[in-house]
Order: structure tokens, then C-alpha cells, then sequence
């Protein structure tokens, strides 16, 4: 009995795993996709803000997905997919400076 609990449970595992990896492959996909289209735009082109707020969104949900799966580096993200400061300014936080105390 225990065998074919064991057996279920990792079946199950497996599962899990795929659908994990098919979510981050749909993510990546679709920031690739926005990245693209943005590229595409003319620098003043009226649907710009437009494009550049769906690639923020794809960018936040792939950041979103990642850090659910345990990956928490999003700077290798924002590097393999060519994500542009314009979209990742509106993501992530300015980088932290090191505090230090200040001298008496």
C-alpha cells in the first residue's frame, strides 16, 4: 500500500513540475513577445506608452511566477530577455545602497 502512495504522490510531483515549467515558458513567451512589439515602436509613436506598459505587465507577472518557483534573481531575467530600462524602471526598486553608520 505504502508503494502505490508513494507512487500517486510522485506522479503528482511530477505534475506539478511541468506545469510550473509550461507557466514560466507562457510567461517568458509573452515578455518576449511585448519586448518585441516595443522594439517595433518608433520612439514616438502614440501606442509607445501602451506597448510599454504591456511589457511592464509581462515583465511583473514573469518576475511573479519566478520568485513563486523559488528564483528570486531578476536581473538574469531582465538581461535574457533584453528588457529595457524604460520597462524595468517601472518594475523593480532602485538598487539599495549599502548603509553605513555615520561617523561621530
Amino acid at each position: 500500500m505504502g508503494n502505490v502512495r508513494e507512487a500517486g504522490l510522485a506522479a503528482l510531483e511530477a505534475e506539478i513540475l511541468a506545469e510550473r515549467a509550461a507557466s514560466l515558458a507562457r510567461a517568458g513567451e509573452r515578455l518576449e513577445r511585448a519586448v518585441a512589439a516595443l522594439g517595433a515602436a518608433a520612439g514616438d509613436a502614440p501606442e509607445r506608452a501602451a506597448l510599454r506598459d504591456a511589457a511592464r505587465e509581462a515583465l511583473w507577472a514573469l518576475i511573479v511566477q519566478r520568485e513563486a518557483c523559488g528564483f528570486r534573481d531578476s536581473d538574469g531575467v531582465i538581461a535574457a530577455y533584453g528588457v529595457p530600462a524604460e520597462v524595468s524602471a517601472l518594475v523593480l526598486p532602485p538598487p539599495l545602497r549599502r548603509w553605513r553608520p555615520r561617523r561621530a
